[in-house]
């Protein structure tokens, strides 16, 4: 449902823009994360056009000299792209020949990054008035000089160091402050968001998407309200409703658009016993830019209870509703809905599943809320199998809406899953993963990008991915293209009327950003971040490239009449495992060894012959007790990646780990 809480009037900013915000950027130059404010992923550049796009070719390539996921799209702004990279880091480059200009690499000591569900990424930038804004993943906000990438000012965003908060989403500037979400409803925290004066960096307002303990008075009056919503000790495990990735600003209302997650734990019956709809988690919300004042809310699945998170893209666009033009924001939800929302009150237009969903059969317009099917309620212990899956229908990678077209392209995937609820919550230990549920992907699946019309709400045409994981973020532009990359390693470029396929280039690295276009001295160059992560980071699932080349991430760049992309070789064969170590520890050390690292490092450690992390039980480190103490005690290899563990883990419990490891090492070289 609707609500509206009451609210003073928002003084309206008069100017006219085709998505209904303010005057676009130069049609060269992508200065926003989608290069306009209404995040519409749409150039209106055409010297790359569907006659042109067969001489596309490769321009040049940046490595940055990282392996994990690279979720970004690069800003140009003045002739130099800002790439956002792993964990934060920003790399500033010459657009036209890809020369490094200058590179900011966050201090880190990586501890948060244990309480991070799906890798160390970062999703963009936000650039202003000669300053560079990154969040770095361990939750510190930057401010950078543009010509050097020297630290203007930085603040911590962070409430509570003793919770589990991470930040991965892009800053979002509106006005005089940069606003910031952050991540971590899986762990223990409670979602907000924040904004910060661009000047200084001092705090300007704190918004809490979900109520803190009853007993004390809530922050905002929206939360007096919302409280009421929520049943038992929600709080002691902070709630969730994180604001993690999309945020979007509007200077013709004042206000800010952000989308918030699941509950935390994600299972309502531990989270909320007796019910509720739990606001404002899986909602879209609206506050005022210059107070953090609520203005507005619309909560797509009231009760959440499924892990559909209403944290994607938000676009803004003016489009035709019941033939009357309409200011509106757009979501194509992780539940497998398409919503528009009007922008000004947040009144709900429509509601369309864009792919099958079983989990609801429609949304009711009158109420805004979803007609459940009771089968899909997997409470009382039983076990349901629903659409979309936990990966969503739809999810961080970028949509794009095409001012050409008026189609909304959107990467989706069509898998199903199971839930099971246990009868009891598992005893809460700070900084690990817990959703008290028990999910699981249903066999089959599939991924496919779909042309959607928002006005006659339907899928126009749709193309198959290379795998259900397969659904990279989207480009449109003014040359009637649709460009989007794939785990397999293709780029793809596609007609924007029919969908077919016009071009595709053989890069040979994973692709799950969403592309970019500019313009520097009169070439239109197209640009694309590659390397595989986000969800399921640790495993390199069928159809990933990663498997066959590696994941040495790049920044590629192509323009008409370039060369032959490089592509990275194949890697060696797996080496055979070292000789059988000895074993160490009683069947008791061994049995608490698995348990400890189910909860500690499984998230993480998958120990796979072929993936980002080493498999564990061919590891030398595990046959060395001061080795294996020196890596997850003492942080030695943090520089690529490894957390230390010396807060969390005893020398007991890392001996009964390295117990476990050597148990696995032996029963895979009997196997041999």
């Amino acid at each position: 449902m609707n609500h509206r809480f009451p609210a003073t009037a928002v003084a309206l900013v008069l100017v006219a823009l085709l998505v209904g915000c303010r005057p676009a950027p130069e049609s060269g130059s992508w200065t926003e994360n989608g290069r306009d404010l209404g995040k519409t992923f749409h150039s209106p550049l055409d010297q790359i056009n569907r006659e042109t796009v067969g001489r596309l070719g490769f321009a040049w390539e940046f490595k940055p000299g990282t392996d994990r996921g690279m979720e970004s799209t690069p800003l140009v702004v003045e002739g130099v792209m800002y790439v956002a990279g792993v964990a934060g880091r920003v790399h500033a480059l010459d657009a036209q020949t890809g020369r490094p200009l200058w590179q900011f690499e966050p201090p880190l000591d990586l501890k948060n990054s244990r309480a991070a569900c799906c890798d160390l990424v970062n999703r963009g930038l936000a650039v202003k008035d000669g300053r560079v804004y990154v969040g770095a993943f361990d939750g510190i906000l930057y401010a950078l000089d543009a010509r050097d990438g020297k630290v203007v000012w930085k603040t911590d965003t962070i409430v509570d160091r003793k919770l589990s908060y991470s930040v991965t989403g892009a800053p979002q500037i509106a006005g005089s402050v940069v606003v910031i979400g952050n991540g971590g409803a899986e762990y223990d925290s409670r979602g907000y968001v924040s904004a910060y004066s661009l000047a200084d960096g001092a705090l300007k307002w704190r918004f809490y998407t979900v109520p803190g303990d009853p007993s004390k008075p809530q922050e905002s009056a929206a939360l007096e309200r919302a409280v009421k919503t929520w049943q038992g000790r929600w709080w002691e495990r902070g709630g969730g409703g994180n604001a993690w990735d999309a945020i979007t600003y509007d200077p013709q209302t004042g206000l800010v658009y952000f989308g918030t997650a699941n509950g935390a734990p994600t299972s309502l019956t531990h989270r909320s016993p007796g019910g509720g709809d739990n606001l404002f988690v899986a909602s879209i919300l609206a506050v005022k830019a210059d107070s953090g004042e609520y203005a507005w809310h619309y909560q797509q699945t009231p009760g959440e209870r499924w892990d559909y998170d209403a944290t994607t893209h938000l676009v803004m666009a003016r489009i035709k509703v019941q033939g009357a033009d309409r200011d509106v924001l757009m979501q194509a939800s992780k539940n497998g809905f398409f919503y528009v929302l009007d922008r000004r009150s947040g009144e709900l237009l429509s509601a369309d599943p864009f792919v099958p969903t079983t989990w609801a059969r429609a949304i009711d317009l009158k109420s805004g809320r979803p007609v459940e099917d009771p089968a899909a309620d997997y409470r009382q212990g039983s076990t349901a199998v629903l659409r979309p899956s936990t990966i969503g229908a739809h999810n961080f990678n970028p949509l794009s809406f095409s001012a050409r077209t008026g189609l909304v392209y959107i990467p989706s995937v069509d898998v199903g899953m199971t839930l099971k609820e246990p009868a009891t919550l598992a005893p809460h230990l700070p900084q690990r993963f817990e959703t008290g549920l028990q999910m699981s992907l249903a066999p089959g699946g599939s991924a496919s990008l779909k042309a959607w019309d928002p006005v006659a709400r339907r899928v126009v045409w749709e193309m198959p991915g290379s795998s259900f994981m397969d659904h990279g973020g989207v480009l449109s532009t003014g040359g009637g293209l649709v460009v989007q990359g794939g785990l397999d390693g293709t780029l793809r470029v596609f007609n924007d009327e029919n969908g077919a396929l016009l071009k595709s280039i053989d890069v040979g690295t994973a692709m799950i950003a969403a592309p970019m276009t500019y313009r520097v001295n009169g070439v239109q160059y197209l640009a694309i971040t590659a390397g595989s992560g986000g969800g399921a980071w640790s495993l390199w699932l069928p159809g990933n490239v990663a498997a066959l080349r590696g994941n040495a991430n790049r920044v590629l760049v192509f323009k008409l009449d370039g060369g032959a992309t490089p592509v990275p070789p194949l890697l060696p064969p797996v080496p055979p495992p070292p000789p059988i170590p000895d074993a160490i520890g009683t069947a008791a050390d061994i049995k608490a060894g698995e348990s400890l690292f189910a909860v500690n490092c499984s998230h993480c450690h998958t120990n796979l012959p072929r993936g980002p992390l080493p498999d564990l039980r061919h590891s030398m480190i595990v046959h060395d007790a001061s080795a294996f103490r020196a890596v997850v005690k003492d942080g030695r290899l943090q520089a690529r990646g490894m957390p230390r563990w010396d807060d969390l883990l005893d020398d007991t419990s890392m001996e009964q780990i390295r117990a476990y490891l050597i148990d696995l090492a032996r029963k895979a070289g009997k196997g041999r």
